[in-house]
């Protein structure tokens, strides 16, 4: 795969590129974008080929994803690149993560009950979390640049009544990959208080440390929602899936997107993607996570310690959460010298929870990860003078 190759994505409705102006306002259209958590990376030619094979065959009916290729192909992902057993009857697909997210949390607490999660936090989650009496957990950053939580604000929370915890392994914005301790600690507290573990892993396939699937802990408090999009950038293909363990909780899903959402019916190009993706696709992850850690690597040589500026390789993720308290620069006056000056769309802080940071998404050839990084500087010098 040519990770240098730039393709043109303008005029593809793409949200990144062709509706900028609805993230940073109008005059915008012409900047280059940064932000949403999709990559400018072709899907391996795999999951092109099966796609290809498919269209033209010319028939687009019903499709089902309740079959061994599509399940057999997650359990043999699992298994061999995070040694997890997953079981074939875990398996429920679903048109998005969030959408499953939505419908768990409904059905777990209902509207208005208390679920505890991370802050900051990707700005999905705080948006379908508004219904629910919400316990926020702080991510807290020590000296060695490690975000860590806080076990006894959790127990607090589980407690008072918390009934769901919601995880995102590994967590955006921060990149933070939980380790197995952190894991094994969490889901005891779970089980002590009766609390349901509910896992968003669709970065997992983008890491620099070890991945622990909550699965491969423990199968009586845990459900992983994930989906092969992030990795393979296929997100505009369509479907998820969800590993639910228990019986019950996984029935009433079912019932719940068949009976009354009536989304059941998956895109057939969201299965065939899945299946060519998780049976012929490992090696093609192992060298985009190569690239993109080399992305990484380039955007600290050049921007950590800048002016003030601080900035990690991410444990995981395509996202650099980049630090700029330190240059005692305002967050407005940034947002705006960003687009006057930088000529880049970057994400501000503010959208996850915290205002002195900046999501740069590095998921792109590293050509435009120059551009990005140039218009940093550019902000920046002009805003310490």
């Amino acid at each position: 795969m040519k990770f240098d190759e730039i393709i043109n994505r303008r005029g593809t409705y793409s949200t990144q590129w062709d509706y900028i102006e609805d993230r940073f306002g109008e005059g915008t259209k012409d900047l280059t974008p940064f932000s949403i958590s999709d990559t400018d990376f072709k899907s391996p030619q795999p999951i092109l080929d099966a796609i290809l094979e498919r269209t033209q065959h010319g028939i687009f009916g019903y499709s089902r994803w309740n079959h061994d290729e599509y399940k057999n192909s997650i359990k043999k992902w699992y298994k061999n690149r995070y040694k997890t057993n997953i079981e074939k009857d875990w398996i429920v697909y679903s048109p998005t993560v969030i959408y499953s997210i939505s419908v768990l949390l409904e059905r777990l607490v209902g509207l208005g009950g208390k679920v505890m999660t991370h802050t900051p936090r990707y700005d999905g989650f705080s948006k379908i979390l508004k219904p629910y009496n919400l316990y926020e957990v702080q991510l807290k950053e020590d000296k060695d640049g490690v975000y860590r939580t806080d076990f006894i604000q959790i127990e607090k929370g589980f407690r008072d009544g918390v009934k769901v915890f919601l995880l995102c392994n590994p967590e955006n914005p921060t990149g933070k990959v939980w380790s197995l301790a952190e894991l094994e600690k969490l889901i005891s507290l779970c089980k002590k208080y009766d609390v349901i573990l509910l896992s968003d892993d669709i970065h997992m396939d983008i890491a620099r440390k070890e991945i622990t699937p909550v699965l491969r802990i423990n199968s009586e408090r845990c459900i992983i929602v994930s989906s092969a999009s992030k990795t393979f950038n296929t997100p505009a293909l369509g479907g998820s899936y969800v590993l639910i363990p228990m019986a019950k909780i996984r029935n009433e899903f079912i019932e719940h997107i068949k009976e009354r959402d009536s989304v059941a019916s998956p895109t057939i190009f969201g299965v065939v993607s899945t299946i060519a993706a998780y049976n012929h696709c490992g090696k093609w992850v192992d060298e985009l996570n190569e690239y993109l850690t080399k992305n990484c690597e380039y955007v600290v040589k050049e921007l950590n310690g800048y002016k003030g500026l601080r900035v990690k390789i991410p444990e995981a993720t395509y996202l650099m959460w980049i630090d700029f308290k330190d240059t005692n620069i305002e967050l407005e006056d940034l947002k705006k010298a960003l687009i006057e000056v930088g000529k880049v769309a970057i994400m501000s802080g503010e959208n996850y929870g915290d205002p002195y940071k900046l999501r740069l998404n590095v998921g792109c050839p590293l050509e435009k990860v120059k551009i990005g990084v140039e218009g940093v500087k550019r902000a920046v010098e002009k805003l310490s003078k």
